[in-house]
């Protein structure tokens, strides 16, 4: 019904003034300090089609003159605002231009009220998952996110999350699963090896009895649950796509996953896969089941957010301006995520150790102790500067498993007592 009400559209930057319309999932974002975000690249629709359409309206010339009741909606944490601040098509509609509906034609302006559940420290997970808004939105979406904050029954079944390797799946599975553990409901992981390892031949049977005791969980506490399976190809591919002596293997249990998906909506279920999504099961995808969501590797802009976050995160510097953030990305053209994370956890600690044991002729952290080459944090990160940290992800790049190896510790080259 939904796709149905948006085949006649128009973009909200295109509206006239005067004009209004029911905004489809994803026109609305709110970001970490609770503020919500006006996608102007988002559609409306003259129809309304569930509580996640709220009314817009064109009130003037001005790019922000927009009226949105926010009465009947609840949006996520969705977006960063420093993520959307550099994007032109993202608004922030400032508190006096929400509007509270009180006929068809008749608005008041009303200040959006601040929810009293702690949902910033709820979504904590999800502040390190850096993501295209809209790609992040949807998977929220899919996830029941929503409802899972309110305590309400989920909408949807879950998703199928594909990509190359690198590209932040697992952990965006894993924040999910932290996200309804913190919000009081359950998540669990799978492992399709340990349960194909169990006995052999029985991955059907043990999964069966996996989830069967999630539901058993899930039913008890009055909770949903969320099921994730991390790097689970073989349960999502058709039958034709698997070698002849493992389909009927893998479609058992192929078919203990759509059994639960059918007939229990308190679970959600999340699966990462590097497969193409046309080898995907039809009948996994199809009638809303599990909606696949293609998870790209990230852009210049999420890479300069992550070196942002990690760097302050790990109290490397205090902080650092987006410009500088683009160059540190524009320094790692090749890299994905995992690098610049593992990057920052580890930076202090090569630096102390390169610097306490510069001094040492044999380059042992051991003589360079016993000789009395302490170095504390403090005098580390005074050697730190933006062009330190761009020299040292060079070094870093070449000293990577696979490269020739260097005579060095650390990030620095030893230098002369």
């Amino acid at each position: 019904m939904m796709l149905e009400a948006f085949k006649q559209h128009k973009t909200i930057r295109h509206m006239t003034i005067g004009e209004e319309g029911y905004g489809q999932a994803g026109a609305i974002f709110r970001d970490e300090q609770d503020r919500i975000w006006l996608h102007l690249n988002g559609k409306i629709s003259k129809r309304y089609a569930g509580n996640l359409t709220p009314l817009i309206r064109k009130t003037g010339d001005h790019p922000t003159a927009y009226d949105v009741d926010t009465s009947d909606i609840f949006t996520p944490f969705a977006a960063r605002s420093h993520n959307l601040e550099r994007h032109s098509d993202f608004i922030c509609l400032d508190e006096e231009l929400f509007v509270q509906k009180k006929t068809s034609t008749s608005y008041a302006t009303h200040t959006v009220s601040r929810n009293p559940v702690p949902y910033g420290d709820i979504l904590a997970p999800l502040f390190e998952i850096f993501m295209e808004p809209t790609i992040l939105n949807e998977v929220l979406i899919r996830t029941s996110i929503p409802e899972v904050l309110r305590n309400e029954p989920p909408l949807s079944s879950g998703v199928i999350l594909y990509g190359e390797g690198g590209t932040g799946k697992t952990a965006l599975q894993k924040a999910i699963a932290d996200v309804y553990q913190k919000a009081g409901a359950h998540s669990a992981e799978l492992n399709v090896a340990a349960l194909s390892e169990k006995y052999i031949g029985s991955l059907a049977h043990n999964l069966d009895a996996a989830i069967a005791a999630i539901v058993e969980t899930s039913s008890k506490d009055g909770k949903p649950a969320f099921v994730f399976l991390d790097e689970a190809t073989s349960l999502v591919m058709n039958t034709a796509s698997h070698n002849s002596s493992g389909a009927d293997y893998y479609q058992e249990a192929v078919d203990v996953l759509k059994k639960y998906i059918a007939n229990y909506p308190d679970l959600v279920f999340s699966i990462t896969t590097n497969a193409d999504p046309e080898t995907f099961d039809d009948t996994l995808i199809r009638d809303g089941r599990l909606a696949p969501v293609r998870i790209p590797v990230p852009g210049r802009h999420e890479k300069a957010g992550m070196w942002q976050f990690f760097i302050k995160k790990y109290n490397i510097l205090d902080d650092i301006s987006m410009e500088n953030a683009l160059q540190l990305a524009d320094r790692i053209p090749m890299e994905k995520g995992a690098f610049i994370s593992r990057f920052c956890k580890d930076y202090l600690a090569r630096k102390k150790l390169a610097m306490e044991t510069a001094r040492a002729e044999t380059g042992s952290l051991l003589d360079s102790l016993a000789a009395g080459h302490f170095v504390s944090l403090d005098s580390v990160k005074k050697q730190i500067t933006l062009q330190t940290i761009m020299d040292d992800i060079g070094q870093s790049l070449e000293n990577r498993p696979g490269k020739p190896a260097r005579p060095v510790m650390g990030f620095v080259k030893k230098t002369a007592a």
